[in-house]
């Protein structure tokens, strides 16, 4: 498996390299932002299931030695519920959701405007206006991840979801073992282990309990909060690429690289299959797929820009003459300099 997912990986990184050309250093550089980002998010976030189901359990243990009975029961009820809201697992969600957002974005925008950074640079353009820019691109596309709805919710109420689903899975287990007069130690040792570890893994320690649980509790409590997590920060990581691609004067469009990990064919072959004139996976402006194409999805976006020797031409001609180049006087005066 190690070594499937290692060469899936150069796979990737091989075509990030062609498509990007003479830009493969900025290329290479947005990829690792990226990738750090995806690496930390399981941990980051399983900590935090872990962590409510700790505190939980710890509250059990010390209700029983505060003499609330050797055996679950109802007055053991209401101090957990109190416990289990005060954790605020959406909030926790929340937060970290906002971190790999602002962080996707930010490895979405890098390459872009790396590339127009340089060429200003060559040009000997003033500065100042594309730090304004990045600034101003970063936010909008944050912004515009918040805003974005699916099934008719926000991203907030799809993140309420998975906590409130996530208190409730733990809920079932304090109520299975009230109704059973379970030994409380014994609940809270579950909790613990559930956290970490999942329910398949628990059939062996607690048969009975897992019988009578069933499928009223998800085999793996973090995993559609982690399912959550990646596929909007593949977003966030879509939205910045193209949000900054259509701010750089050398943009000419984007390009959808198939994942090396990728078994079977669906809707991500075709979008790397698509044929517009401008080389296979090539989307015109205007036009660019969004990513994710499906949760879980490992494809990413890679803006396709002018030459760079063709564009640093065009870029002191215009310098020199600008009519010369009606587009890049355009950009300059329009989108440039425009900058709030």
């Amino acid at each position: 498996m190690a070594d499937y997912a290692t060469e899936s990986a150069r796979k990737l990184l091989q075509e990030l390299k062609m498509s990007a050309g003479k830009y493969a250093v900025f290329a290479l550089a947005a990829r690792e932002k990226y990738t750090s980002v995806l690496l930390n998010q399981e941990p980051e976030v399983r900590r935090i299931f872990i962590r409510t189901g700790d505190q939980v359990a710890r509250e059990i243990r010390s209700l029983r030695s505060r003499g609330y009975g050797s055996q679950l029961n109802e007055r053991y009820l209401d101090p957990l519920m109190k416990m289990l809201r005060e954790t605020n697992i959406p909030q926790s969600l929340r937060e970290k959701m906002n971190q790999y957002i602002i962080k996707g974005v930010d490895a979405g925008t890098s390459y872009s405007f790396d590339i127009t950074k340089l060429h200003i640079s060559s040009a000997k353009i003033p500065i100042e206006p594309l730090e304004r820019m990045i600034f101003r691109t970063n936010k909008q596309a944050v912004d515009a991840m918040w805003a974005r709805s699916e099934n008719g919710l926000m991203l907030s109420d799809r993140i309420w979801q998975k906590g409130i689903k996530a208190r409730h899975s733990m809920t079932e287990i304090i109520q299975d073992g009230i109704k059973n007069g379970e030994d409380p130690v014994k609940t809270a040792r579950f909790l613990e282990q559930y956290v970490r570890r999942g329910k398949k893994t628990l059939a062996g320690d607690y048969p009975e309990m897992m019988e009578r649980m069933g499928g009223r509790i998800p085999s793996d409590l973090s995993y559609e909060a982690l399912r959550l997590v990646r596929t909007e920060t593949a977003a966030a990581f879509g939205e910045g690429t193209i949000a900054a691609a259509r701010v750089s004067p050398s943009y000419a469009g984007m390009k959808w690289v198939l994942s090396g990990a990728h078994p079977k064919p669906d809707i991500c072959d075709e979008l790397a299959g698509a044929d517009h004139g401008m080389g296979r996976g090539v989307w015109p402006v205007g036009q660019e797929p969004h990513m994710p194409a499906h949760p879980n999805c490992m494809c990413v976006l890679i803006s396709v820009h002018e030459d760079l020797d063709l564009f640093m031409h065009r870029l002191n001609q215009w310098a020199k003459t600008p009519t010369s180049q009606p587009d890049l006087e355009d950009w300059y005066q329009n989108v440039y300099s425009n900058v709030a």
